[in-house]
């Protein structure tokens, strides 16, 4: 049986989406622009904790390493915060170095709108209605974010964004979770479904497309990521694995492609090198001005798209 159980986690409520057969379970916070602050995943009867999100501290302190945050309106970074659209200027507030990063709503709280369960799933509905009050992104949109944990396949989360203005604006989605397993992450294996790696300059996109294939998997050893790739844009979805060799398990993180889909992923290994970042995206960094998956909603319009991951 799959439940959903609601508790206080500081000023925020925090939802378990649980199944009481295996033990799995997500938590989700409506607080942080409803953060999944925790996801443990089985195999073989044995439970592993998987997603590094924020503690309770980074909860209480806004979540300084943006860990799981939801990318919306766009995803990592829009050079210096400024960009044109339809001929006009605008200037997002900076907050990482000196470019907008990671979104509008990683700090926002989400209003509640259904949860229920039965046996094949257990299934959380939140909701963030932006007004355009930010005078660098003045579009109003209503996002509505669906999280599931599935009887037999793990977690899955769907978003839905529709255009409640009157004019057409441009628009990214994604999302930021850091994965581990046991201990450092250059023993694992990675594959990655990539057909372009984005070439950058001090991390923001030159424009130029690189071929870079990875048919078979590959060690991470000592190797550091903050790389952007463009996947196959099939209809379905594209999968990236990562392998523990030692713990016997692969997690694939998968997101949907195609059309106006997640055709867009990036990869981060921070310093400590714990966990590795493993970002679907909708679109490419700086989106908004070198229009590299750009979706621009028209009013009435919506983006849907949705990704997961599973244990093998």
């Amino acid at each position: 049986m799959l439940t959903i159980q609601k508790s206080k986690l500081g000023k925020f409520f925090n939802y378990k989406l649980f199944n009481s057969m295996t033990k799995e379970y997500v938590d989700i916070i409506d607080g942080l622009g409803g953060n999944i602050t925790q996801m443990s995943l089985h195999k073989n009867g044995i439970l592993y904790s998987i997603i590094e999100g924020p503690n309770e501290n980074e909860i209480n302190t806004g979540n300084p390493m943006y860990k799981s945050t939801k990318l919306i309106p766009f995803p990592n970074r829009i050079e210096n915060g400024r960009f044109t659209f339809n001929g006009k200027s605008y200037q997002l507030p900076i907050n990482g170095d000196k470019h907008a990063m990671h979104g509008l709503i990683y700090d926002k709280t989400l209003e509640f709108v259904d949860a229920k369960s039965d046996q094949t799933q257990a299934l959380l509905t939140l909701k963030y209605k932006y007004d355009g009050n930010l005078p660098g992104y003045p579009f109003k949109y209503n996002a509505i974010i669906t999280y599931k944990l599935l009887k037999d396949r793990g977690f899955a989360c769907e978003t839905n964004i529709t255009n409640e203005d009157t004019v057409p604006f441009p628009i990214g989605d994604g999302w930021h979770p850091y994965f581990k397993t046991k201990g450092k992450v250059d023993k694992l294996q990675i594959k990655i479904p990539s057909k372009y790696r984005v070439e950058v300059n001090e991390l923001i996109p030159t424009g130029k497309l690189i071929p870079e294939k990875y048919p078979d998997a590959i060690m991470i050893g000592n190797k550091n990521y903050d790389t952007g790739f463009v996947l196959d844009e099939k209809e379905g979805r594209n999968a990236t694995e990562i392998y523990d060799r030692e713990l016997d398990i692969n997690l694939v993180i998968w997101q949907e492609t195609g059309k106006g889909k997640y055709n867009y992923m990036q990869i981060y290994i921070p310093d400590e090198r714990k966990s590795i970042a493993i970002e679907p995206m909708s679109c490419a960094t700086n989106a908004f001005n070198n229009k590299m998956g750009l979706i621009v909603l028209e009013p009435g319009q919506s983006f849907k798209a949705s990704y997961g991951v599973y244990m093998e």
